[in-house]
């Protein structure tokens, strides 16, 4: 063996090496709450860790049973609207300011993307003065309303537009097509790849949401599935195996959207030039 091909692999085996690494630490946190969802409140505290346990159980999905299929119908539809509102905006956003030509566009885009810049926490006290003003306050509807817009969307659907040549738009537009039928029939088609990147990134951060609702939502029957999960915090006890079993569930419906849209998330990000 020539000292190139035992350099390579060397080289292959750091990788794997490396590459093990790095899964084992990114699943470790996912494997210790699915052997807490099975385990009683005992023996979740045992050292050292048992990652199968000893007599697994099924209480903890059954203490969810009271509330929970109510705060995950609630999770569902919500993430559902907002994700769907969110794709036609960033969507409809980015067609505007990369087919469209007028006067003041890039000034305008520069601000909106700006305005990613700002810390939620320096536009949270405005925003909860405009819903409550205008009696959305402790209602889905505002949810709704704050995740309506997203900079980052925009942004990355437009970078995939750049991509496609002005000449499709223009020889569409000649033969007497309406903006609506140029990039309803034209545009979208040809942007599978980002729509669903933007899908799984939008679907991803309102399933998790739990700061927003903290806020904004009181009434119990209006909780999400994070919100919900409190109700397993009390002032000198937290029960940890529920909680176990709700972060379980809420993880399956994230790793599911990821792993049928896998394909298109890479080609997406890919052709969008977002690298990091």
């Amino acid at each position: 063996m020539t000292s190139y091909r035992r350099k390579q692999r060397i080289e292959k085996i750091l990788r794997y090496v490396v590459l093990a690494i790095v899964t084992f630490i990114t699943l470790f946190p996912l494997v210790i709450v699915l052997s807490s969802s099975f385990k009683n409140e005992s023996e979740l505290f045992d050292f050292p860790f048992k990652f199968i346990p000893a007599k697994p159980i099924t209480d903890n999905f059954t203490r969810l049973k009271e509330n929970f299929p109510l705060y995950i119908w609630n999770s569902v539809k919500l993430t559902f609207v907002i994700v769907i509102v969110q794709l036609f905006t960033a969507a409809t956003g980015a067609y505007v300011f990369t087919k469209l030509h007028w006067k003041g566009r890039d000034f305008i885009f520069g601000l909106y993307i700006a305005s990613m810049m700002i810390p939620m926490q320096a536009v949270m006290i405005p925003q909860f003065l405009i819903i409550r003003s205008i009696n959305l306050y402790d209602t889905h509807m505002s949810l709704v309303l704050l995740g309506a817009f997203t900079a980052f969307g925009t942004f990355l659907i437009k970078q995939f537009f750049m991509s496609i040549p002005d000449t499709y738009c223009e020889a569409a537009r000649i033969d007497g097509a309406k903006e609506w039928t140029i990039f309803s029939t034209l545009m979208l088609p040809m942007s599978k790849a980002v729509l669903v990147t933007q899908i799984i990134f939008s679907f991803r951060y309102f399933w998790n949401d739990f700061f927003t609702p903290l806020i904004y939502i009181t009434t119990p029957q209006l909780k999400t599935l994070p919100l919900g999960m409190t109700d397993f915090v009390r002032e000198q006890y937290v029960y940890w195996g529920p909680q176990m079993a709700a972060a379980l569930i809420s993880i399956v419906p994230v790793l599911v959207i990821f792993l049928f849209g896998q394909k298109y998330f890479v080609q997406g990000v890919a052709s969008s030039g977002i690298k990091g």
